[in-house]
């Protein structure tokens, strides 16, 4: 679960419309099309280039993994077979 803190921190960057930790969102983004599932600790959608550094800085900073995602319906990095 991600600390409540940097959840504060992450969701300031984007604004409370833009940052998400509830299940609905949390499992509507758990999986692409290679049906793997893996459950994320926040959704967020940053609207502009700045908001992408503030989140991908403190993130750095804070030793939290990213995992940037399109549309989910791709296979990129997937194994299939």
């Amino acid at each position: 679960m991600l600390d409540p803190n940097h959840a504060k921190a992450l969701g300031a960057f984007v604004g409370e419309d833009n940052f998400f930790t509830d299940p609905a969102h949390l499992s509507a983004y758990a999986y692409d099309a290679t049906r793997e599932r893996h459950l994320p600790e926040a959704v967020i959608f940053p609207r502009n280039e700045q908001e992408i550094s503030q989140v991908l800085t403190y993130c750095n900073q804070h030793k939290i993994i990213v995992v940037p995602r399109g549309a989910g319906s791709g296979f990129t990095g997937g194994l299939w077979g």
